[in-house]
């Protein structure tokens, strides 16, 4: 068997086990035929092979984005967008002229405003009015865990101050004292209820904008997505249109993921069974949904994560979605499904439960199950090393890891010991990266988030704060296994992804110089030169 193609006289960095470099990869149709000396290599070619010159650039495993929303973000992004360094005036200014500029519209979405930028009691519905009062407008902020609408759109979906909260709490409407809503959702369950009877979304619109975000990740090296949840009103583009991109090619990337997310107990059953038939009804190396998502808690920003001590601004606690012997039930019936778990869990009372769940499944036998803690903002001291004990992946999203003195107002000096990734690692624990795009606050490019593991401060501001704890600071081998191996283990595809070996799918990307080689705060600027997927260029930069 002939080599289609040889790649070579570049700084091949395989990332197999040994962390090995090579001279040289042969590829036959979307598969690795050899990789190592160049000499061995020129076996597997003949007079057809084309000889791919590296000119001295870096090749790696394409990029796995292991945590985003690209159907959600497509969504999302369907309005104004918001940066999340605005201030509340700049933020109304933005929407202001969004609604100016759009006159003929019915409805206003937008997302971004940074959540700390307001008090624990949220925006108000009044500042959005002085806008726009006779149509809705909803807004989410940079998380999506939260919600700022104005009075027309809580008219229009019938919620006043007699409207129950969907879980009080935890999913709820901000009200004054005289128990009317003021415009600020907490959690998906209250922005459910908007959804289901305001429509903010035009379906052409939506499916142009998954197919150009598929573009701009090629363009950023990656060749897979794994889509951490998509909401009720997303799902007939994750089973019509989806499939149809992928079969035309016009969705670049492999995608993986879970389909609907678990925020409720009363849809657990609906639910796991949905789960378990797309598990069956979608499962090859191009679409696969085989992960039970569930949301155990909120975000620290809007001040619904699940802590083990109050909250430093105001004395608040909130409960985690479901208790340790309930998300341990939950998993068990997962595991038992051949199903893999994600839980997003940002506090450390919530990071306990997917632990609790963790020691519950491997005690059970379950050792293949891939369990994922989402996020991972605060974990406790003394549980640290359990995500390697029990092999539990965090995901996390490095281009949160920056100095950020806003939400010591909020968590007071825990956020200088948040996202301990490096002690975690140290401990045996696979870290992965995802973007948690379009919630990504600064770019979903993956080499932002292999630099910022590594400086744990805001790229291109050298004059602003570093996260502590400084000794948490990633390497740039950390931050690539994280992008490619860490990914693929976490997805179950680490026997045909994640690594260049024989045998494996051709994914990759080329970079412009080797990561290993620049200055840590100018990695973010390092050219992607080419991605491949399936053994097939989808971007190449000229």
């Amino acid at each position: 068997m002939a080599a289609d193609k040889l790649f070579t006289n570049g700084k091949i960095y395989t990332v197999d086990a040994q962390r090995s470099w090579a001279e040289a990869v042969a590829i036959e149709g979307n598969t690795i035929l050899f990789v190592g000396d160049l000499e061995s290599a020129k076996g597997y070619c003949d007079d057809s092979t084309e000889v791919v010159d590296l000119q001295g650039k870096m090749m790696l495993p394409g990029f796995i984005d292991g945590h985003c929303h690209p159907i959600m973000a497509a969504h999302y992004l369907c309005g104004v967008y918001l940066e999340v360094d605005m201030d509340p005036e700049q933020c109304l200014a933005e929407i202001r002229k969004f609604v100016e500029e759009n006159p003929d519209r019915e409805t206003y979405f937008g997302l971004g405003y940074a959540e700390w930028i307001f008090d624990e009691t949220g925006p108000k519905k009044g500042m959005l009015d002085e806008d726009c009062s006779d149509k809705p407008v909803m807004i989410l902020g940079s998380s999506a865990h939260e919600a700022w609408v104005n009075t027309k759109t809580l008219e229009l979906a019938g919620i006043t101050k007699d409207t129950p909260d969907p879980i009080p709490g935890f999913h709820y409407f901000h009200r004054d004292a005289e128990g009317n809503p003021t415009g600020h959702l907490v959690e998906a369950g209250p922005q459910n209820m908007i959804f289901e009877k305001v429509n903010f979304f035009d379906e052409a619109t939506v499916c142009s904008i998954i197919e150009q975000n598929s573009l701009e990740y090629a363009t950023m090296g990656v060749t897979a997505t794994c889509d951490m949840g998509v909401p009720e009103y997303g799902q007939k583009f994750l089973h019509q249109a989806l499939p149809e991109m992928i079969e035309k090619g016009t969705y670049l990337q492999r995608f993986f993921g879970c389909g609907e997310m678990l925020a409720d107990t009363r849809d657990t059953e609906r639910i796991m069974e949905a789960v378990i038939e797309n598990s069956t009804k979608y499962n090859t190396d191009w679409l696969n949904i085989h992960f039970l998502k569930i949301i155990n808690d909120g975000t620290l920003e809007t001040r619904s994560a699940a802590l083990s001590e109050p909250y430093t601004e105001d004395g608040s606690m909130v409960e985690a979605l479901l208790t340790r012997e309930e998300i341990a039930e939950l998993g068990l019936r997962a595991a038992k499904a051949g199903l893999d778990i994600n839980v997003h869990a940002i506090g450390d009372e919530a990071i306990s439960g997917t632990l609790a769940m963790a020691k519950a499944i491997r005690e059970a036998g379950y050792d293949d199950t891939r369990i994922v803690n989402s996020h991972c903002d605060y974990v406790k001291d003394e549980e640290l090393e359990l995500f390697g004990k029990y092999d539990v992946i965090a995901n996390t999203t490095c281009v949160w890891h920056y100095g950020n003195p806003d939400m010591e107002a909020v968590i007071g000096d825990r956020q200088n010991r948040t996202f301990r990734m490096k002690s975690m690692i140290n401990g045996g624990c696979r870290m992965g990266q995802g973007s948690d795009f379009p919630v990504d606050e600064f770019g979903r490019e993956p080499l932002k988030g292999i630099e910022m593991g590594c400086t744990r401060q805001l790229f291109n501001h050298p004059e602003l704060p570093i996260l502590k704890p400084y000794e948490e600071k990633l390497s740039v081998e950390d931050g690539i296994a994280s992008y490619t191996i860490n990914n693929a283990y976490q997805m179950h595809m680490d026997d045909k992804l994640g690594s260049i070996e024989a045998g494996k799918l051709a994914d990759f990307v080329i970079l412009e110089k080797d990561l290993f080689e620049v200055p840590l705060s100018q990695i973010h600027s390092v050219k992607v030169c080419e991605t491949i997927v399936d053994g097939k260029t989808v971007f190449r930069n000229a």
